[in-house]
């Protein structure tokens, strides 16, 4: 597989010459049976329309988006729980991770390193759901980072504020056909990544903006604009948090056209919703992980 940042800075130099339309939050759509339903009843009405996107289509490309804020967004969320239970400690500057996490009977697996100096990171991670997304026949994978200029602040109160351009693919291929493997040491800066995901068989670049705030170990603010992938969605992303509890809202445009929309706790449990179908996918830990 191509080096990531070779990949990733292509996709970015191709989506500088497009146009890139964001949106505000819309309307998900009345709501199906199940994902299931929708790829067998939807997918069989669009093939009628030549060019028209299929259900299932739509569905693979709104899960990618998904997937690759989650891939981020759950590795610093993990990094800063670690961080956050040692205060007082000598603090690492390097720590590695490799684990596997179960929702709703589904399996993701990754491993991620942090590397840190003084206010600066970087940060690389790579994944898989075991399982996959039967009702798509498709698994979804990332290898995704900070890989340059990450930056985390402090305060005496807890706080913790996490910013990056973030940047990496999301990979698509047959269930039972990705794994993870190592790809060099990490430093930092990285010139590419230090874990990869082999047996994709297609790639979906991003960048991502992103800014993440955490009081004593849990999120509390997470804030994208404008994320930019190469299949030409795009993300943003906003919280709205009360006393009582933290709502993490996205909505997924290509062009003037609403992809989906999906809303998570601060756990990052939540719903994705395909706008055109009203299917319903699942999301635990930040990934989709099915109906």
């Amino acid at each position: 597989m191509p080096r990531l940042a070779a990949l990733a800075v292509a996709a970015l130099a191709g989506l500088m010459l497009a146009d890139c339309a964001g949106g505000s939050f819309g309307q998900a759509g009345l709501s199906l049976p199940s994902a299931d339903g929708v790829q067998t009843v939807s997918d069989a009405a669009d093939s009628l329309v030549a060019h028209r996107t299929t259900a299932s289509e739509k569905a693979q490309a709104a899960i990618a988006v998904t997937d690759g804020l989650g891939s981020f967004v759950r590795e610093i969320g993990a990094d800063q729980r670690a961080l956050s239970g040692r205060a007082g400690r000598n603090l690492s500057a390097h720590s590695l991770r490799d684990y596997t996490v179960e929702r709703n009977g589904k399996r993701i697996l990754s491993a991620s390193e942090l590397v840190q100096r003084g206010r600066s990171y970087c940060q690389s991670a790579a994944g898989y759901l075991a399982g996959g997304i039967p009702s798509l026949d498709q698994t979804f994978g990332w290898q995704s980072g900070a890989y340059i200029g990450g930056k985390r602040g402090t305060d005496s109160r807890g706080s913790a504020v996490w910013s990056a351009n973030a940047s990496g693919a999301v990979l698509q291929g047959s269930i039972g056909s990705l794994s993870i493997a190592r790809n060099h040491a990490a430093s930092c800066p990285m010139n590419s990544p230090a874990f990869v995901v082999k047996g994709g068989t297609s790639a979906n670049a991003f960048t991502m903006p992103i800014s993440m705030e955490f009081r004593r170990g849990e999120l509390v603010n997470l804030n994208v604009v404008n994320a930019r992938f190469a299949s030409g969605d795009t993300l943003e992303v906003a919280t709205r948090s009360d006393r009582q509890s933290v709502q993490v809202r996205g909505v997924i445009m290509n062009g003037r056209s609403e992809v989906g929309t999906f809303v998570t706790n601060a756990s990052g449990d939540g719903t994705l919703t395909i706008t055109s179908s009203g299917a319903q996918y699942a999301i635990g830990d930040w990934i989709v992980v099915g109906i």
